[in-house]
């Protein structure tokens, strides 16, 4: 068993794994973790473990505080373990750790219809930003392409907001429709359908770029903003993607279990 975490640069969460399979714990703002909230996690758990894993993107000084806590705590703490993916990518030590975590948890996780697998995954995490990225898998594992990074739906809205003195502050929800009656509305179609859109327009791009015209290839879809990616990556691949809540915490685990 191992506890997993993932630190981003606005949120963290906390997860456990056990017997091929992560359960969600708790998920909270980035600098709220500490040691009460981490007792209460070992305790929802209900098994102790002895090691821990730790993604983590954003705040050095924050990363270091929580494997402390760890420590603290009596566990063993592998901070970003080596994912054992090829990358074929330029500059790979520029590379979020939780977009490779994503890639090998959707190498790992993902059961592919016989006969044949497919030629390829597209990892889509979708949250404060949103990362397109592309695997192509091999009897030795799986081989990370690169991809892009785009703002999610959250993060555009707060720069709307922000970028217009008389832009008033709206909230996003799936589903809304493009014609928007009010400045309101106006705004939230302009992210939530423009969301959709760019969702679509990159996986299509970067499956016609990444892989074979003729190979299968599957989506895998994950972060909190997944409801608003949905629609678009299942237009531009064909099929709806499998979706995995705790993806980046698969793939950490299996990275701090080889």
């Amino acid at each position: 068993m191992v506890l997993t975490l993932d630190l981003g640069n606005t949120s963290a969460s906390v997860a456990w794994f056990d017997r091929g399979a992560a359960h969600a714990l708790a998920s909270l703002a980035v600098g709220e973790l500490d040691t009460p909230v981490l007792e209460g996690c070992l305790e929802r758990a209900g098994v102790r473990p002895s090691r821990a894993a730790v993604s983590a993107v954003g705040d050095p000084a924050e990363e270091r505080r929580v494997c402390r806590l760890l420590e603290g705590l009596g566990l063993e703490v592998s901070c970003n373990p080596d994912p054992g993916l090829e990358l074929r990518i330029d500059r790979p030590e520029t590379c979020g750790r939780d977009r490779l975590y994503a890639a090998l948890g959707a190498v790992q996780s993902t059961e592919f219809p016989a006969p044949q697998p497919p030629g390829g995954l597209l990892v889509i995490d979708a949250g404060t930003a949103l990362t397109v990225d592309a695997v192509t898998l091999g009897s030795s594992g799986g081989t990370f392409l690169g991809g892009a990074i785009a703002p999610g739906p959250g993060t555009l809205a707060g720069s709307l907001s922000s970028a217009g003195a008389r832009l008033p502050a709206f909230s996003v929800r799936p589903g809304a429709p493009a014609l928007g009656r009010s400045t309101e509305e106006a705004l939230r179609s302009g992210v939530v359908v423009g969301f959709r859109g760019a969702v679509q327009a990159l996986c299509a791009a970067i499956r016609r770029e990444a892989f074979d015209p003729e190979a299968t290839v599957h989506g895998v879809l994950t972060g909190g903003a997944r409801e608003f990616a949905r629609e678009g990556v299942g237009v531009a691949l064909g099929a709806p993607p499998r979706e995995e809540p705790l993806l980046v915490h698969l793939g950490l685990a299996a990275a701090s279990l080889r």
